[in-house]
């Protein structure tokens, strides 16, 4: 305007400008607050570091390697989603993996003449089993679900050994080692399962019954209940369906190392509680998203084959897992208390 210094602005122009500051002040409010965008960013920092780090890393094998692991971390992980957003834990679904697996391999070595849909209708109704135990002690028996899962666990792993006769089991048909193994359009068979389970659960934990129950039992189990909310039963079911998720984590393993042998599993508990946690899940329960599972699965996969390609040792390997959840917990609950 005439007689303003140089550089001065209207109160016209400070008017217009105010739309576009609240504009972006909104879209960093908004991602700020979801609980995905921390997972996608660790994803995105360990995929560049490892770039630079390692040229092994953008290999074909090696990316086919990361998206089998991918993708058996992350139904393992969806599975432990459903506990986790009604305020459970389920610290079993490494033995469901497990025990799925070398179920799958005893009937496969011993009777090759079974039918493929039974192998896997076998494996998948231990994993549910194993999950309604679980959701028995919990919600009849009123056991914490850590201690009861933790339990179960160990439990489970006596059980493998015993039927697994201490013996790797192979003989695995081409049908299924193709399930495992193969690829459409180059992309392995896994990672499309593992997609296809993720519309599907993202429609079932936003557009059912089940799902509004499960995430209200989450954030407020007694006000859910005085709702008239069944509580105790959704919780089971969750249970049952984190069952049959890791045991379909396990059969799929299994189909692709092509052997079923008495330690698959060991450990995915923890990297199931990662890829969930990473991806914005909160362990307290009531928050979390499929979409955020998917990429802190993918965050979680990265990272531990980069500890691979980095030659870091088993041990350490353990406590970056362990601190990675730590950190992904403490920063769950920084948010919470900005909630209120």
């Amino acid at each position: 305007m005439v007689g303003e210094p140089n550089g001065s602005l209207s109160a016209a122009d400070i008017a217009a400008r105010r739309p576009a500051a609240a504009g972006r002040d909104s879209l960093y409010a908004r991602l700020a607050s979801r609980p995905e965008v921390a997972g996608a960013i660790l994803l995105a920092v360990m995929a560049i570091f490892l770039s630079a780090a390692t040229p092994t890393f953008l290999s074909q094998e090696n990316v086919l390697w990361v998206l089998y692991s991918f993708a058996v971390i992350g139904l393992a992980s969806i599975g432990m989603l459903l506990v986790l957003a009604a305020g459970d834990i389920d610290l079993s679904i490494g033995a469901q993996i497990g025990l799925a697996a070398i179920i799958a391999g005893r009937i496969v070595f011993h009777h090759p003449e079974t039918p493929d849909v039974l192998v896997f209708g076998a494996s998948i109704a231990s994993g549910m089993f194993f999950g309604l135990i679980n959701g028995i002690i919990v919600t009849k028996f009123k056991f914490n679900a850590f201690i009861a899962t933790l339990a179960t666990g160990y439990i489970g792993r006596g059980v493998i050994v015993i039927i697994s006769e201490s013996r790797n089991f192979t003989g695995f048909s081409d049908d299924l080692s193709f399930v495992g193994q193969g690829r459409i359009l180059g992309i392995p068979n896994l990672v499309l399962i593992l997609f296809v389970l993720a519309v599907f659960w993202t429609w079932v934990l936003r557009r059912t019954v089940f799902g509004k129950y499960l995430f209200a039992i989450g954030g407020n189990a007694s006000a859910a209940r005085l709702s008239g909310v069944p509580v105790d039963r959704i919780r089971m079911l969750a249970f049952v369906l984190c069952g049959a998720m890791g045991a379909l984590a396990g059969f799929l393993l299994a189909c692709r190392l092509g052997v079923a042998e008495q330690t698959i599993g060991v450990g995915y508990e923890m990297e199931a509680v990662a890829g969930a946690v990473i991806g914005g899940v909160s362990i307290f329960g009531g928050i979390g998203s499929v979409l955020g599972v998917v990429i802190g699965s993918a965050a979680m996969a990265v990272i531990r084959n980069g500890l691979v390609l980095l030659q870091i040792g088993a041990m350490w390997q353990l406590l970056a897992t362990g601190s990675i959840i730590v950190a992904a917990v403490s920063i769950d609950g920084i948010r919470r208390k900005i909630r209120g």
